[in-house]
């Protein structure tokens, strides 16, 4: 006979050598359906944010595009941002040069200007020839003293040019 049999009644097992019935089959083959896919999903990162990233993302030569502006001290910067904050320094830093530059040549000119006044303090003119007031000769010490100021001027702004183009790479 051709008859179809069947187990009615069957409670959920107790032990694992006993007979389970549909129900207590699907939900234990749920489980592990759950569990693979669970385990599949954390190889992948979500578009949408609900998972996080566990290692570096190796990007292959490509680029990451459509980056918005940042708004958190932890937030990665696109170009755009990147280059108005590197102009940004670089003219503070050409206006910062400046204004160096600047006050060193008044300080240049105002040590010349004393050195000058206390040379010409210590000749007289008589008789339309100069006399020296001491034994020392004082335009050559002046002489050496602004070649001096003059070599440490130009070394000051050498450095500064040097500063401003290694910001400007």
């Amino acid at each position: 006979m051709g008859g179809q049999n069947h187990i009615a009644g069957l409670p959920d097992p107790a032990l694992e050598h006993e007979a389970a019935n549909l129900r207590t089959l699907n939900q234990k083959v749920l489980r592990e359906i759950r569990a693979n896919n669970l385990l599949e999903a954390q190889k992948y990162l979500r578009l949408d944010g609900e998972n996080q990233m566990v290692s570096d993302l190796q990007m292959n030569n490509h680029k990451l595009v459509g980056l918005a502006d940042a708004v958190r001290p932890t937030d990665g910067v696109n170009k755009k941002v990147l280059d108005e904050a590197v102009n940004s320094l670089a003219r503070d830093l050409t206006t910062e040069s400046q204004r160096y530059a600047d006050n060193l040549i008044v300080q240049t000119n105002e040590s010349l200007n004393r050195e000058i006044e206390r040379i010409e303090g210590s000749i007289a003119v008589i008789n339309g020839r100069i006399v020296r007031n001491s034994e020392t000769d004082e335009e050559t010490i002046l002489n050496q003293k602004i070649d001096r100021i003059e070599q440490n001027f130009l070394k000051k702004i050498a450095d500064l040019e040097f500063q401003l183009r290694k910001l400007q790479e």
